[in-house]
C-alpha cells in the first residue's frame, strides 16, 4: 500500500473551488502536477529538460474553452508517490508558456485503486479498505480514453458526469441548465481556466440539491458553459463536470481496474 499526498490550493475567487496538486518526478527531476482524473494524457509543460527529448507523434486535446495540439515524447520514467512508469509517453506542450501546467492524467492512474481522502489530503494507492464488505460500489463508466463517469440524479433526471479532480469547479452543460431551470438559479459571473489555458468568463448558477450514489450533496455554485463543441468530439457526452467544489464534500473509492466507485465517507 502506498500514497499520493495532495496539495490543495484554493481558489481566490471562488469559497469552495480549489486546485489539487501533487509533487513528483521526471527521471529525477522534480516536477508539481495537477491531478487530473478529466485528462486522458499525462502532459508536461515545455521547459529547458522536456525540451531535450524528441517528440516521436502529435497529440490532439480538447479543453472546456479550447482545443490545442501537443508533441508525444517518452521519458524514461515518471513517478508520482506510490505509482511510477519507466519508458512512459506523455504529451508536451509545443511552446513555452508562463502559467502552463503539469498535469497527471488517466493513462498513469488507470490500472490502479485509488482512494480520494479529500479530508486527509491524500490519495491511498492499492490498500485494503478495512470495511469494504459494507461499501456501496457503483459501475463505472469509461470511454475509450479512460475517462471516468458517473451518474448524478435530479429529481428523477439523470445526468452523465464526469469525475474530474483537474476542476477546481463543478462545471455545468449550459443546455442542461437550459433544459432544466428548476434545478439552477443564476448567480453572477467568474472567470474559468480550461486545460490547454484559455480563460473565458463564464455565468454562475446555485445547482440544487443531487444524488450522487448513496449521497444528496447541498446546493452549491456551479459554472454554466456550453460543452456542445466538446460533446461533438468525445464518445461519451457530459452533462456535468464535477469538479472539486462537488468531490470535497465525500472521500471517494475508485477501483478503476474493476471500473467501480464508492463513497466511503461523507464529509458534507
Amino acid at each position: 500500500m502506498g500514497e499520493i499526498r495532495l496539495i490543495i490550493q484554493p481558489d481566490e475567487t471562488e469559497a469552495e473551488a480549489a486546485q489539487v496538486f501533487v509533487d513528483g518526478t521526471i527521471d529525477g527531476h522534480a516536477y508539481r502536477f495537477l491531478l487530473d482524473t478529466g485528462a486522458a494524457r499525462t502532459s508536461v509543460a515545455l521547459d529547458g529538460y522536456t525540451a531535450t527529448f524528441p517528440a516521436v507523434e502529435k497529440d490532439s486535446t480538447s479543453g472546456v474553452f479550447a482545443a490545442s495540439s501537443d508533441d508525444l515524447i517518452t521519458v524514461p520514467g515518471i513517478a508520482v508517490g506510490a505509482i511510477s512508469r519507466q519508458n512512459f509517453t506523455v504529451a508536451r506542450a509545443t511552446e513555452r508558456m508562463p502559467n502552463a501546467t503539469n498535469l497527471i492524467g488517466m493513462d498513469l492512474l488507470k490500472d490502479y485503486r485509488c482512494h480520494f481522502r479529500f479530508d486527509e489530503n491524500r490519495v491511498v494507492v492499492d490498500g485494503t479498505l478495512e470495511r469494504e464488505a459494507d461499501a456501496n460500489f457503483h459501475e463505472l463508466l469509461f470511454d475509450r480514453k479512460f475517462h471516468p463517469y458517473l451518474d448524478v440524479q435530479f429529481e428523477g433526471i439523470r445526468a452523465s458526469a464526469v469525475w474530474d479532480t483537474g476542476a477546481s469547479i463543478t462545471v455545468v452543460d449550459i443546455n442542461f441548465i437550459q433544459r432544466y431551470p428548476a434545478f439552477f438559479e443564476a448567480a453572477g459571473h467568474s472567470t474559468g481556466t480550461d486545460s490547454t489555458g484559455t480563460q473565458v468568463e463564464t455565468p454562475m448558477f446555485s445547482m440544487s440539491a443531487a444524488r450522487i450514489g448513496p449521497h444528496i450533496f447541498p446546493p452549491h455554485r456551479v459554472a454554466g458553459v456550453d460543452l456542445s463543441a466538446v460533446n461533438a468530439r468525445i464518445e461519451v457526452p457530459m452533462d456535468l463536470i464535477l469538479g472539486y467544489s462537488t468531490l470535497s464534500k465525500a472521500n471517494w473509492l475508485f477501483d478503476f481496474p474493476q471500473q467501480r466507485w464508492a463513497i466511503t465517507k461523507w464529509l458534507g
